[in-house]
């Protein structure tokens, strides 16, 4: 359809210098915005009553990508996610990076002050042997290191030569895989690039479930060098995990949607509609920095995750 951007996930937060620790001081995003919102701002953006809002927008140096942070006023007492149980369904759950050098890049994050998990995954796909390694950090968002084959990652990423790529993926596991499949199909227009299988012990560890997962993977986005959305089906039985959709709105914290720029708004609204997709805001005039007046759309995928589109 119109979708010509992926920009990358938006974030709910308690503490904007949190955040900004982790994606600037870890991962070297650059500040590219900052605004306040007043409670009629943050109604026409995202659909919510009775909040402000801050909002810092974070890029990868060198490209369009990146993530935008937002603390809302009054700050929700509820996180999205608990790391008890990270692989509960229906919301988002993990911020992918490249990190061409494993151990150069788990030392950097070291000196920073986090720590990734301590079970590292280790699996073979036919491409070639990865690396993943997960940093739980503020109101539990979760970010991934993954390294492999270089010249893989040469047609998976757009920054390759740095300690960490852009957002490379904002991925979902989801208890209703074609459901989600068909939603991005006819409300965005965007196709599967790429798809995957994970079936490895240490892959179970690095997700904390008891149970073998036997991970299916689609990945769902313009194409495979820029961010994309990873719709995921862990393989699980029905009964070893619960939905996070009624956890999973503004303003509550953690990694809440994601953010994309289209051409022809009003086509995604009508699409939404057909669909049957919630529609938190319809299409509105709003102000948004650093892009000034644009049109701006809310909508709820079947998993519970919420995408901003903006015509600029």
């Amino acid at each position: 359809m119109s979708v010509r951007l992926i920009h990358g996930p938006i974030v709910s937060c308690a503490d904007l210098g949190a955040h900004r620790a982790l994606f600037e001081g870890v991962f070297g995003l650059k500040v590219a915005a900052e605004q306040s919102l007043d409670r009629a701002g943050v109604k026409a953006l995202w659909g919510l009553d009775g909040h402000g809002a801050k909002t810092i927008l974070l890029e990868t140096p060198g490209t369009h990508f990146g993530v935008r942070l937002v603390q809302f006023d009054p700050v929700s007492p509820i996180v999205i996610r608990s790391k008890s149980s990270g692989f509960d369904c229906d919301a988002l759950k993990v911020i992918d990076f490249y990190a061409p050098d494993f151990d150069a890049a788990k030392a950097h994050v070291e000196s920073k002050g986090f720590k990734l998990k301590d079970d590292i995954s280790v699996y073979d796909l036919p491409n070639g042997k990865f690396i993943e390694g997960h940093l739980w950090g503020p109101d539990e968002i979760v970010t991934a290191l993954i390294s492999g084959p270089k010249e893989f990652f040469r047609g998976f990423a757009t920054t390759t030569d740095k300690l960490f790529s852009e957002p490379q993926s904002i991925s979902s596991p989801v208890h209703d895989q074609p459901q989600v499949v068909d939603f991005y199909d006819k409300v965005l227009g965007l196709p599967v690039v790429h798809e995957y299988f994970i079936d490895d012990p240490s892959f179970s560890k690095l997700v904390g479930t008891p149970h073998k997962l036997q991970l299916k993977a689609k990945n769902i986005g313009l194409k495979r060098t820029e961010p994309y959305f990873g719709i995921i089906h862990y393989g699980l039985p029905p009964d070893a995990y619960q939905s996070l959709k009624g956890r999973a709105v503004f303003p509550n914290r953690g990694l809440a949607g994601g953010t994309l720029f289209v051409d022809h708004i009003a086509d995604h609204a009508r699409e939404a509609k057909a669909f049957g997709a919630e529609i938190l805001s319809p299409v509105t005039q709003a102000s948004l920095s650093p892009y000034g007046k644009v049109l701006s759309l809310t909508i709820r995928a079947p998993h519970g995750v919420i995408h901003h589109l903006i015509e600029t």
